[in-house]
């Protein structure tokens, strides 16, 4: 009998476990893949290692999730400060982000009307400011129940309520209030920089969570040696140093509710007993491994949330021709007008491993991460195999040509080991289904209230994960693994 078993090894499911062990609690973690970590993973291929799927890492500036996580758990973590955390290419035009200490400089001097950019730029920080300030405060969010409505006046300032407002504004709204509607360049920029960190547009995505997402590289971003896996491993340690258990190779069948506990069941017949069950896994998966009061609540979930996105990823491992000064993030935005193949986007994200890291690559090699949007993921699995490796083929095609053409240093005959990944693939790996990437897109239209919270109308079964609020990214699921932890122990788990 445990006290709790957490179900999937993602970061917020890592995150909850860790903190409930630490406060005595008898913790399991069950992981259907071969390695922990879910989209925030590095898997090795010959000679090289690749990330998984989250590339980018940031959140340990002060009062950020992954700094109140750290000073808690006290992470063995080695990670590089990048001065430059991302570059973007937009027809022409480069903008550079992370070089300049005030936002709206670069952005006004590519897109012009410097001004306007400077207000939009300095509203978005304030209010990037308040949401993280904010969202570590209030760590029963959504409220569930009277006492937690009772509790938000108490735990917040009156200074901040005018902040509450640009709930209901979305960015496009902002976007015209500072005057830069007419600036197309700018609003196509500001669109491919949500889809990234939102999964949504501007017009879709409300302005108190479009913020810090248009923000997040404005904070400390960090690059880890050996891959994205070490922030998982960090997190492990932390558990197992707390006495606490997590077991590889068991994908999760069944949870079923008794009176009295749990009983999580694994696809080799092993069953496991729990008092409390966390799920780390998407709100999609659940409804085919859960039976009466939890198949109903996730049911409906899924029924309410029905748009989502796949990935269409390539790994790439290539000789070092790349510029010293070449920044490690890179989103090149495609020609008004052209998408990619069968996805449906009209971006590529770009990441390359560090030229000092050899734990990834030998001397002389870097590894590239690219990845893309992927609409209606779910079509991928109606197409027959031949159908599959025919778009695979012309899609690799086109993005190998956007790299030759935009990525200097890169060259296809430099290539020394490839492999493509389509939304199937995704499914296989992640065993997400139908390979769902990001979470829930950003929908102005579906306020916060109406986000699935780690608390469930299900006595003793809690959520974390990007399909629960407060969304995707690591510091995202970090913070809703903190919001589980704080449920199930009743008490702040940040406290230290």
């Amino acid at each position: 009998m445990y006290d709790l078993v957490v179900i999937g090894s993602g970061i917020g499911g890592l995150t909850t476990a860790a903190l409930c062990a630490k406060e005595g609690l008898k913790v399991l973690v069950l992981e259907a893949n071969w390695l922990p970590g879910g989209c925030c993973s590095s898997y090795p291929r010959k000679d090289f290692i690749f990330d998984a799927g989250a590339t980018t890492l940031m959140g340990f500036d002060e009062g950020q999730p992954l700094d109140l996580l750290n000073k808690v758990l006290n992470l063995k973590l080695e990670k590089w400060k990048l001065e430059s955390p991302m570059e973007i290419h937009l027809e022409g035009k480069l903008i550079v982000k992370g070089k300049d200490t005030h936002p709206g400089i670069t952005e006004g001097a590519v897109f012009g009307e410097l001004e306007k950019q400077k207000r939009f730029w300095k509203l978005a920080e304030r209010v990037s400011a308040f949401a993280w300030r904010a969202s570590s405060k209030n760590l029963k969010f959504p409220p569930a129940n009277l006492w937690d409505w009772i509790a938000l006046p108490l735990n917040n300032s009156i200074a901040d309520l005018p902040f509450l407002k640009y709930a209901f504004f979305s960015v496009k709204d902002i976007i015209a209030k500072t005057g830069l509607s007419g600036n197309q360049a700018f609003c196509r920029f500001i669109d491919e920089q949500l889809i990234i960190t939102a999964q949504n547009t501007a017009e879709n995505t409300s302005f108190l969570f479009g913020a810090p997402a248009l923000c997040y590289t404005s904070s400390s971003n960090y690059y880890l040696p050996g891959g994205m896996i070490r922030m998982t491993e960090a997190i492990i340690d932390a558990l197992k140093n707390s006495g606490g258990e997590i077991l590889l190779r068991k994908k999760v069948s069944a949870i079923v509710q008794s009176n009295e506990y749990f009983s999580v069941t694994t696809a080799d017949g092993t069953s496991y007993k729990a008092k409390k069950v966390v799920s780390n896994i998407p709100l999609w998966n659940l409804p085919a491994i859960t039976e009466g009061n939890i198949k109903k609540y996730t049911q409906a979930l899924s029924d309410k949330f029905t748009h989502y996105w796949g990935a269409y990823t390539l790994g790439i491992a290539v000789k070092d021709q790349f510029p010293e000064d070449q920044v490690l993030h890179t989103q090149i935005i495609l020609l008004e007008g052209v998408k990619i193949p069968y996805c449906n986007s009209t971006s590529i994200f770009v990441s390359l491993s560090h030229p000092s890291d050899r734990q990834r690559t030998p001397i002389g090699a870097r590894t590239m991460a690219i990845s893309t949007h992927a609409e209606h993921p779910q079509e991928w699995f109606s197409i027959s195999k031949e159908e599959a490796e025919k778009r695979k083929l012309e899609i690799n095609e086109f993005i190998l040509s956007i790299l030759e053409k935009e990525f200097t240093g890169f060259n296809r005959n430099d290539i020394l080991f490839f492999t493509a990944s389509n939304p199937h693939a995704w499914q296989k790996w992640t065993f997400r289904q139908h390979g769902t990437v990001g979470g829930l897109p950003q929908d102005i239209k579906k306020s916060f209230l109406s986000w699935p919270g780690a608390h469930t109308p299900v006595k003793g079964f809690y959520m974390c994960g990007d399909t629960v609020y407060p969304g995707q990214g690591i510091p995202g699921v970090a913070l809703g693994g903190i919001i589980a932890a704080y449920r199930i122990l009743g008490k702040n788990p940040l406290r230290y």
